[in-house]
């Protein structure tokens, strides 16, 4: 996968368009940036551009599993207020998620990578698979409002989702913390626990509106990278010989 010099991670964070850095990598980070900001935007001009910069199939796909994993990691901390841990935390929290990813895959890419979902949408495997677990799993809140949340969620994005609705509270809880959940403050909390959600109700809250809001970017970019058939099922989802899955 892409590398960075530590020397270099300055300049790519003030500005990485102008960071000296080659033009694989300036792609790789073209790309980050839209999944995170604009996934909407992400079209078929975009994805030729990034292979005619060399990028593989299967680099624009890890591309896309880091910017999940911080697009939804990060909504879940701005909105419980995570502390921010100290360098050896973060090391030794590498360290544990690396291994655990390991772990949980057998160090191997799933083949396909991809699958379509129920709804016939095109996804990552492991994140399809984890979506049906969040959404249909019991707990204190509802599937059917989770849902509806993770719906709701993806929809500000332009995600194609059936037709859903939420409490008023929830909606006001829901949309900052899918388009800037770093300004979700104490008042959207307070609200949600005033109309007599739980702490642990939040929580589950919390997790299919991050999943959503994240996993929206990821359905655009499979989509264009493997079609999206709406009449192909998961049986016919297999990568066509030049989609560069090796």
């Amino acid at each position: 996968m892409l590398g960075i010099d530590a020397g270099v991670v300055d300049a790519v964070l003030a500005d990485w368009k102008t960071a000296t850095v080659d033009d694989r990598l300036r792609s790789a980070l073209r790309l980050l940036e839209a999944m995170t900001l604009r996934p909407h935007e992400i079209d078929s001009k975009l994805i030729a551009e990034l292979e005619a910069a060399g990028l593989s199939y299967a680099e624009l796909e890890e591309i896309a599993t880091v910017a999940f994993q911080f697009n939804f990691i990060n909504r879940i901390a701005d909105a419980v207020d995570f502390q921010m841990p100290d360098a050896n935390q973060t090391a030794r929290q590498a360290r544990v998620l690396n291994l655990l990813g390991r772990v949980v895959t057998g160090g191997k890419r799933p083949v396909p990578s991809w699958t379509i979902g129920n709804d016939g949408l095109v996804r990552p495997a492991e994140l399809n698979a984890a979506r049906e677990q969040l959404l249909s799993n019991s707990g204190s809140v509802d599937p059917e409002l989770r849902n509806s949340i993770e719906a709701t969620a993806a929809a500000l994005w332009n995600a194609r989702r059936p037709s859903h609705e939420i409490p008023e509270v929830l909606e006001e809880y829901v949309k900052p913390l899918t388009l800037h959940a770093y300004r979700i403050y104490d008042g959207l909390v307070a609200n949600l626990t005033a109309a007599g959600y739980s702490e642990q109700e939040l929580f589950e809250i919390t997790l299919p509106g991050a999943f959503g809001a994240a996993v929206a970017a990821q359905e655009q970019l499979f989509k264009l990278l493997y079609g999206g058939d709406e009449n192909r099922t998961p049986e016919c989802s297999e990568p066509t010989a030049d989609s560069s899955l090796r």
